[in-house]
C-alpha cells in the first residue's frame, strides 16, 4: 500500500490534475501543490481532496452488486455475498488511512448490509445516530473533529425523508447545509463556495471518484497512467476552482438574505418544486445565528506570535519579526528547502529575516539558500520563540486532532488561541 500511494504521488509531480486525483482517491494532500490547495480552499471545494465518506460510499457502490452476485453464485449465502461486498470498503478504507469520515461511511454501510442479512428495513436517520454515538463512544476526541461534522450533517440531509433527488439539488442542498459548521469551525464562507460545489461535485462523484478508484485498481497493471482518465475530470475542477477563487466573494450579510428567504420559502410555499430547492430549516436558522451571532463582530483573537510545523519532540516554528512582521524568523526547518519559498507567502511572510537550526546547520543553509535564490531573504531582528511547554502541549492537541504524525499550528504568546491546521484551513481548538 505504501509503495502504491508513493509511486503515484511520485508521478503525478508536475502534473496538477493526476495529482488532484491522487489526493482526493488516496488521501496525499502533498501531491497537489500548495498553489492548487489555496485555490482550491478559497472556492469552498478544499473538501474534495480530503478522503471522505462520499468516497467510501461511490467505492461500495462500485462493487456491492457485481460482489453480492459472485457470493451468490459461490456459495449460494446471503451472508458470504454480503462479506464479499464489504471487504473491498475496508480495503479502501486501510489505503486511505482510515478518516473519521470514511469511517463513519464505512460503519453505514455495513449497518445497510446487515438490515438487508436481516430482512429489516433500513433507516437513514437512525443508522446515521447509531453510527456517530459508536465512534464518539469509541473515540470521544472526533466530537471535536471538523471533518466528521461536516460529515454527519452532510448525510443527515441526504438521508433526510425530504431529501431531494437528483445530484444538482442534493449537492446545493448539502453545500448550504453544511455552511453553518464552515462558518463555525473556519470562520469565512461564501455563496461563491455554494455555487462552485454545485458544479464540482457532481464532476467528482460521477467521474473523477469512480474512474480514480477503478484506476486505483488497475494501478499494478497498467501503473499510474490507468489514473488519466480521472485526471480529465480532476482538470475541470481545478480550473473551477481557479475561477472561482478569482471571484470577489460576497459580502457577509449575503448568506444571512439567502438563510432568511430559505425560511420564508419553508414557511409560506408549499410547492414541491419550489422546496427541492430550497435549504433546510435547520440550516438556515444555523446561517442566520453563525452570521449575526459570530461572524459580523468577531472579536480579534490574540495576535499569532508564531507557527509551528511536525511533532512535539522535532518543530519547524516561525515567528514575525520585531521590527517588520512581515518577515519571518524560522528554526529548524526540517521541512525540504524547496518548499520554503512557497510556504512563507501561504503563511502571510513575503520572506525571512533569519533561518537558524542550532542542531543541524546544514538545514537551515539549504532552506536560506532556496530562500536567497527566490529572492526573499532579508535582515531583521529576530524575538525567542515560544515556551517549549506551550509548544509541545499545541503541537499534542492537534496531532490528537488530527491523527496525523506531524501537525501544522499557529497561537499566540503562550500559546493562547491556538489554531490547528485541519482540511485546508485554521480551526480553533479546545484551549
Amino acid at each position: 500500500m505504501a509503495e502504491l500511494r508513493e509511486s503515484t504521488t511520485r508521478a503525478s509531480r508536475g502534473d496538477a490534475a493526476l495529482g488532484f486525483v491522487v489526493a482526493s482517491v488516496l488521501g496525499q494532500a502533498a501531491a497537489l501543490a500548495p498553489e492548487r490547495r489555496t485555490a482550491l480552499r478559497r472556492a469552498g471545494l478544499g473538501h474534495v481532496v480530503a478522503v471522505s465518506g462520499m468516497n467510501v460510499a461511490v467505492a461500495a457502490a462500485l462493487v456491492q452488486a457485481p460482489l453480492l452476485r459472485a457470493g451468490l453464485l459461490l456459495g449460494g449465502s446471503l451472508t458470504l455475498a454480503a462479506a464479499l461486498a464489504w471487504l473491498p470498503v475496508l480495503a479502501y478504507l486501510g489505503v486511505t488511512g482510515g478518516e473519521p469520515p470514511a469511517l463513519r461511511a464505512a460503519v453505514m454501510f455495513g449497518l445497510s448490509q446487515a438490515a438487508t442479512l436481516t430482512g429489516r428495513p433500513g433507516h437513514g436517520l437512525t443508522a446515521l445516530a447509531l453510527t456517530a454515538a459508536a465512534m464518539l463512544a469509541w473515540r470521544p476526541a472526533w466530537a471535536l473533529d471538523p471533518g466528521l461534522h461536516l460529515s454527519l450533517a452532510a448525510m443527515a440531509v441526504l438521508v433526510h425523508p425530504q431529501a431531494p433527488r437528483g445530484l444538482v439539488a442534493q449537492s446545493w442542498r448539502v453545500s448550504f447545509g453544511t455552511l453553518p459548521i464552515v462558518l463555525v469551525h473556519f470562520g469565512q464562507a461564501s455563496l461563491i463556495g455554494v455555487l462552485a460545489n454545485v458544479i464540482a461535485v457532481p464532476v467528482f462523484t460521477l467521474w473523477v471518484l469512480p474512474l480514480g478508484i477503478a484506476g486505483l485498481m488497475a494501478t499494478p497493471w497498467f501503473g499510474p497512467e490507468a489514473l488519466r482518465p480521472a485526471a480529465l475530470g480532476g482538470q475541470v475542477v481545478i480550473d473551477l476552482a481557479g475561477v472561482a477563487a478569482r471571484v470577489p466573494e460576497p459580502p457577509w450579510w449575503s448568506l444571512a438574505i439567502v438563510a432568511a428567504v430559505g425560511l420564508v420559502v419553508r414557511a409560506t410555499v408549499r410547492r414541491a418544486a419550489v422546496l427541492r430547492w430550497t435549504p433546510g430549516i435547520l440550516p438556515c436558522a444555523g446561517v442566520l445565528a453563525v452570521v449575526l451571532l459570530v461572524a459580523p463582530g468577531r472579536p480579534e483573537g490574540p495576535p499569532r506570535a508564531w507557527v509551528a510545523i511536525g511533532g512535539p519532540r522535532s518543530a519547524a516554528v516561525i515567528v514575525p519579526a520585531q521590527d517588520d512582521a512581515s518577515l519571518a524568523c524560522v528554526r529548524d526547518p526540517w521541512l525540504a528547502p524547496e518548499a520554503w519559498p512557497e510556504l512563507l507567502p501561504a503563511l502571510g511572510f513575503r520572506g525571512a529575516a533569519r533561518v537558524t537550526a542550532p542542531r543541524s546547520p546544514p538545514a537551515a543553509a539549504a532552506a536560506q539558500g532556496e530562500l536567497e535564490r527566490a529572492g526573499m531573504m532579508f535582515s531583521g531582528t529576530c524575538p525567542e520563540g515560544p515556551a517549549l511547554k506551550s509548544l509541545r502541549a499545541a503541537l499534542e492537541d492537534c496531532q490528537a486532532r488530527t491523527r496525523q504524525r506531524r501537525a501544522v499550528v499557529r497561537a499566540g504568546p503562550d500559546g493562547t488561541g491556538a489554531e490547528c491546521w485541519i482540511d485546508g484551513a485554521f480551526a480553533a481548538g479546545e484551549r
